[in-house]
């Protein structure tokens, strides 16, 4: 059923690039707004980023050939590239600087996308160079330079243009080894993660990044601390592509740590479980969440979010596997004939199996397995029931190298504890986690208006007050005690006023307020 929509999607769009039969451009706009941003049209069709739109579209048919095999998305995309290659190419520098020059307002009118991500993977597939070149002109140098040399001037840049542009970058750097462009990528990247970044793994503070370590500060937006709209849910879809590259390019485990909190944390609470409604900006104090009743941009990575949960668990190369998350699903290693099954919430402390359920291999093969840096005492590894490990070392792959049989089984205990994390701007602040899960606190729904709504609904609503958390003891395996039956649900006691507040993770509070940020007190 699934394919069946996505060929006749494919054949409907290409119905349309041969009806407008202007050399393979296609849109569902007049080709007047790319006249308008190059500057020999004043009429823009009332369209404001066309390219981003572009973007969307190829990224769809270059998914819809990568997945599925669709030839004709991929002649599609090709007509595409060739159309914006030529377009491109007759440019002048000048106007190239000024039509990809997104650092002139808050919110850009000339939003590209990740334009040189689609083109890169059309060079990646096959080998001509016109589109790496073409995927470069979107790689610009005011923004790349001082990225290189290791200087953040990402404040008041609008986030998801430039994360977007980010992932470009580093998908062309992967590609030509350009040592700008690879010190560019990777900079902006630990950037964005170590100092511009929530707990969630979310950014941006009404789509603006902020301040260098602004956290739970007076923000951009209008000197306001956490206000409602922090964290837009396009960012961390972006940064989640962003570091999948990375990872292909470099399997570090810090990209593997930072994936697992934001897909959990951010990416899984966007959504609601029951409506699938999605939202634009994910409040972390005092505040609810609103399900957008429109289309938006976020709507869209939004409905694209939930196939991609599982591109971050597996990662592959010649004869090596990275097991980066621990989410039950299975994997067909098709280059070392080896079919894997994974059982196990890993992230919710439980056990995790790894079951070899297929393989013709002759030859050893190395399956790396991530020890991930929130783990407690008690680690244990072993395969076929033979210890390989006991408390084998955190925040490091544990590799296991053998030919792998039909029925090897890799056990593996992953403890999991309540633990604290202070905010960069306010050791005061804290955010409450469970293994890499983090817990809000739910502070109710009474009075509450509809959240199924525009976006920017209540950005003016005022938060509801926020319980200090005050107690003897900072651990809080003191103040917190598990619901009977499940070691997700918390409630707090000897808390000093947010006793009886009930914790669970994030992605599981919906429809009410809640807060992840505390004021945390020790009592004397």
């Amino acid at each position: 059923m699934f394919r069946d929509r996505v060929d006749y999607m494919v054949d409907e769009l290409a119905l349309c690039q041969d009806a407008l039969n202007q050399n393979g451009y296609l849109a569902a706009f007049p080709s007047v707004a790319f006249d308008s941003l190059e500057g020999t049209s004043t009429d823009s069709g009332g369209v404001v980023v066309p390219y981003y739109t572009v973007h969307k579209i190829m990224a769809g048919l270059l998914d819809a050939y990568r997945y599925l095999g669709n030839q004709m998305a991929f002649d599609v995309a090709i007509k595409m590239a060739d159309y914006f290659h030529r377009r491109l190419t007759g440019l002048s520098a000048d106007t190239l600087e000024r039509i990809f020059r997104t650092d002139g307002s808050g919110n850009p009118q000339n939003e590209f996308g990740a334009m040189s991500d689609p083109l890169s993977e059309l060079y990646d597939i096959t080998g001509e160079q016109k589109y790496l070149d073409a995927a470069s002109m979107f790689n610009r140098s005011w923004f790349m330079v001082p990225l290189a040399s290791g200087e953040d001037r990402l404040e008041g840049l609008h986030a998801n243009t430039h994360v977007a542009e980010a992932l470009g970058i580093a998908h062309t750097a992967n590609l030509s080894d350009d040592e700008t462009s690879l010190a560019a990528s990777d900079n902006f990247w630990r950037l964005i993660t170590e100092h511009h970044s929530f707990v969630i793994g979310g950014n941006s503070v009404h789509e603006w990044l902020d301040k260098s370590d602004v956290e739970v500060g007076p923000s951009i937006d209008g000197g306001k601390t956490l206000p409602p709209t922090t964290a837009e849910s396009c960012n961390s879809h972006n940064m989640l592509k962003l570091t999948s590259t990375l990872f292909e390019r470099t399997p570090k485990m810090e990209y593997a740590d930072y994936f697992e909190r934001t897909l959990y944390n951010h990416i899984l609470a966007s959504m609601s479980p029951v409506s699938g409604e999605m939202t634009y900006f994910t409040p972390l104090r005092g505040h609810f969440r609103t399900y957008m009743n429109g289309t938006y941009c976020c709507t869209g990575t939004g409905i694209e979010n939930t196939p991609r949960y599982n591109e971050g668990i597996y990662f592959f190369k010649e004869n090596a596997v990275w097991v980066n998350l621990f989410i039950p699903s299975q994997f067909n290693w098709e280059e070392a004939g080896i079919t894997m099954k994974q059982e196990g919430n890993g992230g919710a402390g439980e056990d995790v199996t790894i079951t070899i359920i297929g393989s013709d291999a002759d030859t050893p093969n190395t399956i790396f397995l991530r020890i991930p840096f929130w783990v407690s005492s008690g680690v244990t590894l072993s395969v076929n029931g033979n210890l390989l490990a006991e408390s084998p070392d955190a925040s490091a792959y544990f590799p296991i190298t053998r030919i792998w049989k039909t029925g090897d089984v890799i056990a593996l205990t992953l403890p999991a504890s309540l633990r604290l994390e202070r905010a960069k701007d306010d050791n005061s602040m804290v955010a409450i986690f469970y293994g890499p899960l983090l817990f809000a606190g739910e502070l109710g729904a009474d009075g509450m208006p509809n959240d199924f709504t525009d976006k920017d609904a209540y950005l003016d609503a005022e938060p509801v007050s926020v319980p200090d958390i005050v107690v003897g003891d900072t651990d809080p395996s003191t103040w917190l005690e598990a619901s009977e039956g499940s070691n997700l649900t918390y409630t707090a006691g000897n808390a000093g006023p947010a006793t009886g507040l009930v914790f669970r993770p994030l992605y599981e509070v919906h429809h009410q307020r809640y807060s992840v940020y505390w004021k945390l007190q020790e009592s004397k």
